[in-house]
């Protein structure tokens, strides 16, 4: 379904007031990914967005934990006069009892959300709210709330245009680092010559307990290998007790993400055959995604810091291949403010363009503001870990 974007617009008086032009000749929301997938590429997610944005990512989320969560692809792409695609916005729409919202696939595992926009483009918060209540007027059955979550405020130096909209911190900023050619050179940047002794020696004492081996796995039974041990490194991990429907989602959704060509890479640390750690990166336009990453938990091997040892092999092998550019994503664990010196900072937003969204909106904004006040206080972060493990 699509709508014309309106130039003009009944005022309290009955009179028509004459808008500014909007940007949207027609916004169309599409149901089927598929329809929208010559938008999708020709606003080429490989510049404009990240991993979290790409085909891989988003398709396999679908496949993989939508149906559990009852969720729908709400993809939104506006267009100019010309009909060339301006905007694409690759949502999902869910149910909380009666009320729709629309909030970007991935959840938790999607660390940085954002749209597709022409290159070039200005749009004012009026512009962007337009867009929103268009796609929501569309069809029969469209949100009464966007929640847009870990926006980037800007991204690869322009400014989100999600982020005109009225919006607060989101609980956890991200963590980046630009990458020279030069590993070396990164690592005596980023840590001290005692820190980078300490890591030598913890290196070494892996390596005396066999031979040690960093690898990218290449093909579909080392992926697997892979992945294996990345699931056995996080299951006696009480904060990664999962339901056993949720564990296999996760696993199909990880191997999906690594499946063939062009996907997810996972490196990993081994000790002759054991694999002592793992990392799973997304790779997109030059930036390599960290998503995932674990680490044999004896105590024998976990003194040795293996997950931070498989790290510099990681960030070797990116600038080796030229990565302008790697994060670990959302959080404040000290590994990645150490590999990683750059904050970038992200926000949560809700917008409604209904009167029922307008009336759950606080509730929404409230749980956000809980949430931030929870990962700010190491107390109060304890007990909620407490709660979840039961």
């Amino acid at each position: 379904m699509s709508v014309a974007a309106p130039q003009s617009v009944p005022t309290s008086s009955g009179r028509a007031g004459v808008l500014p032009r909007a940007p949207f000749a027609r916004v169309e929301v599409l149901n089927d990914p598929a329809q929208a997938r010559a938008a999708w590429r020709d606003l080429s997610p490989e510049t404009r967005g990240s991993f979290y944005q790409s085909e891989r990512f988003v398709l396999s989320w679908f496949e993989t934990f939508a149906p559990r969560r009852m969720a729908k692809p709400f993809f939104v792409v506006a267009r100019d006069a010309s009909n060339a695609p301006l905007a694409v916005l690759p949502l999902a729409l869910f149910h909380f009892g009666p009320l729709r919202v629309a909030q970007f696939p991935g959840e938790k595992h999607s660390n940085y959300n954002l749209g597709l926009f022409r290159a070039g483009a200005e749009l004012s918060a009026r512009d962007v709210k337009f867009l929103l209540r268009a796609a929501a007027r569309a069809a029969p059955g469209g949100p009464h709330l966007y929640r847009m979550r870990s926006l980037p405020l800007a991204w690869r130096g322009a400014l989100n245009p999600l982020a005109r909209l009225d919006h607060g911190p989101a609980a956890s900023p991200a963590r980046a680092a630009q990458l020279p050619e030069d590993a070396e050179a990164f690592f005596a940047r980023r840590f001290s010559v005692e820190a980078r002794k300490k890591l030598r020696k913890k290196e070494k004492r892996l390596a005396g307990m066999g031979a040690l081996r960093y690898f990218r796995a290449a093909g579909a039974e080392e992926k697997a290998k892979v992945l294996d041990a990345f699931f056995t490194h996080k299951a006696g991990r009480p904060e990664f007790r999962l339901a056993q429907g949720e564990l296999g989602a996760l696993r199909a959704f990880y191997g999906a993400l690594a499946e063939g060509e062009g996907g997810a890479e996972l490196h990993a640390l081994a000790v002759n055959e054991r694999i002592v750690a793992t990392l799973g990166a997304g790779v997109n336009g030059g930036r390599l995604h960290g998503m995932f990453i674990s680490y044999d938990p004896d105590p024998g091997i976990a003194r040795s810091s293996p997950g931070e040892i498989l790290l510099t092999y990681v960030l070797r092998d990116a600038c080796a291949r030229k990565f302008s550019a790697f994060d670990l994503g959302i959080g404040e664990a000290r590994y990645k403010a150490a590999f990683c010196d750059e904050v970038e900072e992200l926000a949560d937003a809700l917008y409604a363009p209904t009167v029922l969204g307008r009336l759950a909106l606080p509730f929404f904004a409230l749980a956000a503001a809980a949430k931030r006040t929870i990962k700010a206080n190491p107390q109060l972060l304890a007990l909620a870990e407490k709660i979840r493990r039961g």
